[in-house]
């Protein structure tokens, strides 16, 4: 799974929310939660069941739009 670095602020209420979550389903660290939540987030708007998925769909669309830039500079000369 690749490595996703998020800058996040977090408030006491959310921070306390998170360990109650965590304490439910038995985590130890609020990492697993959060990186659960992001998932869970990305699949719901983007349909794509993982961060390599997107990561795959992300590079599928660069391609596409390179394509494009290129044929644009092209009919431009």
């Amino acid at each position: 799974m690749p490595t996703v670095l998020i800058n996040v602020r977090l408030d006491s209420k959310m921070v306390e929310t998170l360990k109650t979550i965590a304490s439910g389903k038995r985590e130890k660290y609020l990492s697993n939660v959060i990186r659960e939540a992001i998932t869970e987030y990305i699949r719901a708007y983007t349909g794509e069941p993982t961060l390599r998925g997107l990561q795959t769909r992300i590079s599928e669309i660069e391609i596409r739009l390179r394509k494009i830039e290129d044929m644009l500079s092209k009919d431009s000369r």
